[in-house]
């Protein structure tokens, strides 16, 4: 098992007005399943008028993967596919680090 830290980064972009929708709903998520995710070293979500970047930390690959197949995550993309005019995610391992975020 590869056991290097692996950073999950979606670029989601709702459908006009819907935002906001996406955001409740997102953030409803992160209370539903704060503390429960195995893996997960935290997460970040960053917005802006046209979307939102998700950046998700977890232990390893095998931890990331497992979640995307987790009903707490495909319930949640279930509800959200409807809002979201367009997404893109990848699994990254760090580069580099300058500094704290």
């Amino acid at each position: 098992m590869n056991t290097a830290p692996v950073v999950s980064i979606s670029v989601i972009r709702p459908k006009a007005g819907r935002l906001e929708d996406f955001m409740a709903l997102q953030l409803e998520q992160h209370q539903r399943v704060r503390g429960k995710v195995d893996g997960l070293r935290g997460a970040r979500l960053f917005r802006s008028d046209d979307g939102v970047v998700l950046i998700s930390v977890f232990d390893s690959a095998e931890q990331a993967e497992a979640f995307r197949r987790d009903p707490m995550f495909t319930d949640h993309i279930a509800r959200v596919r409807p809002l979201i005019e367009t997404s893109e995610a990848g699994a990254f391992t760090q580069a580099y680090a300058v500094g704290e975020i």
